[in-house]
């Protein structure tokens, strides 16, 4: 296809014309401050991102990098006269290993030099000609983004907390370098809405691109591998559209695909536990069992109480459990730090600390809640956990305007689900 003007292209052969979205727009207009890639899935943003980072790390010394520059009718003066050092972040070391190095080993020119590249730890590559880029992961914390300076661009890849992106703002003001965020916007209207659309401020450039516009796929697929999913998380995964959800926050839960008949799961799947405290509101607790061979987890088993102490409530989950295979893991509200020690010391209930962010842990359930390529889901609730389908049919967003919010109400048991689904997501990256 050939370019019209401005989002419009028309088709050589057949001459249709259609609006589409180039992943060539967001380097030809980059912002003077920061950057925002906003993408759909599968719509490469992270080859973007790689193609980038190894540029600028380069420079415009070397001839394949001025060869990429005319190709894609790129601004050269933002790319360095001099190779320099670019920093690329992922979340975590496991999705730097996953996604963003491979991507950038892709571009690397020949007679580079890996140090660390495959460990779960920082990792860097050392050009021939002096440039370097050093995979850095958000999870690492704030203090590793700290004290560098002069660094020629820094690329988040997905979004990553605030506090990250500040110091990383600062890491590039000697150099006047570029900073470049790359992420398919799920976690809705957060602080990258603030300041990159809704207070754009000036120096911050946003662009979008869509997974259906990429060549090397097939749109035909990738729109139906989300049609079970609600219109807000389409139009976030396929265009990398920011979604203000409305309604139910768990749209997606279908009684019947979700809710099975109650079954006493094998002795050979492993057992889990967790639980959100409460005294007035209730303490809630839930069992897990998780079939591995095709990563399905089970809630099979539900307590919920009111107007009982920790103690009282310890006492029953045990007694719950009496019959069941040892857990392999209780996890608990961190926050309750008093009714864990209890838990722990006077009804051997020890429980690991529960991540806390909640729209991280509504994307996990998410995640499990939707439909695999053989149209099968990886979580399913028993119909003997009333308490927490009916959780599922009353949780619900935030009518307010601005960031996603759920509504604080009919969420014990589902806080209790996040707690383990997030858990687990983690322990399985690193099986």
């Amino acid at each position: 296809m050939s370019r019209l003007n401005g989002d419009t292209w028309v088709c050589n052969h057949c001459h249709i014309k259609e609006r589409r979205t180039s992943q060539r727009d967001p380097l030809q207009r980059l912002g003077r401050e920061a950057t925002l890639i906003a993408g759909g899935n599968r719509a490469g943003k992270t080859q973007i991102g790689a193609m980038m980072a190894v540029a600028v790390a380069a420079s415009k010394k070397e001839w394949w990098v001025r060869e990429w520059i005319a190709q894609n009718n790129i601004d050269p003066s933002i790319i360095p006269d001099e190779p320099c050092t670019v920093w690329a972040s992922a979340l975590s070391f496991s999705d730097a290993l996953e996604y963003v190095r491979p991507k950038i080993a892709q571009y690397c020119p020949k007679g580079s030099r890996f140090v660390r590249w495959k460990a779960q730890d920082r990792g860097q590559v050392y050009f021939p000609n002096g440039g370097r880029i050093a995979s850095l992961s958000a999870d690492a914390g704030r203090s590793k983004f700290q004290g560098s300076g002069g660094i020629g661009m820094v690329w988040l890849d997905e979004e990553q907390p605030y506090q990250i992106f500040e110091e990383c703002m600062l890491r590039v003001v000697d150099s006047r370098g570029i900073l470049l965020l790359t992420m398919t916007p799920l976690k809705g209207m957060t602080w990258v809405y603030d300041l990159f659309v809704e207070g754009k401020k000036d120096g911050f450039e946003t662009h979008t691109i869509s997974g259906l516009d990429n060549p090397w796929i097939s749109s035909v697929k990738l729109a139906r591998a989300v049609q079970h999913m609600s219109t807000e998380a389409q139009q976030s995964r396929l265009f990398g559209a920011f979604t203000n959800q409305q309604g139910l926050v768990y749209s997606e839960v279908s009684p019947h695909i979700h809710i099975i008949n109650s079954f006493v799961p094998p002795e050979d799947w492993p057992r889990y536990r967790s639980i959100d405290f409460g005294t007035r509101n209730p303490f809630a607790c839930l069992w897990f069992a998780h079939d591995r061979d095709d990563d399905v987890l089970h809630v099979y088993r539900e307590y919920y109480k009111t107007e009982a102490t920790t103690l009282e409530n310890g006492r029953r989950v045990n007694m719950m459990s009496a019959n069941d295979p040892p857990v392999e893991w209780t996890v608990a509200d961190p926050e309750s730090r008093d009714g864990r020690l209890l838990l722990a010391r006077e009804c051997n209930i020890p429980t690991k600390p529960a991540h806390k962010a909640v729209l991280d842990g509504i994307n996990s359930v998410k995640e499990r809640l939707s439909l695999d390529a053989n149209g099968k889901p990886h979580l399913l609730i028993h119909d003997n956990c009333k308490e927490l389908i009916r959780e599922f049919r009353l949780y619900r967003w935030s009518e307010g305007a601005g960031k996603d919010r759920p509504i604080k109400k009919w969420d014990h048991g589902l806080d209790a689900l996040r707690y383990q689904t997030v858990l687990l997501q983690k322990y399985m990256r690193h099986l």
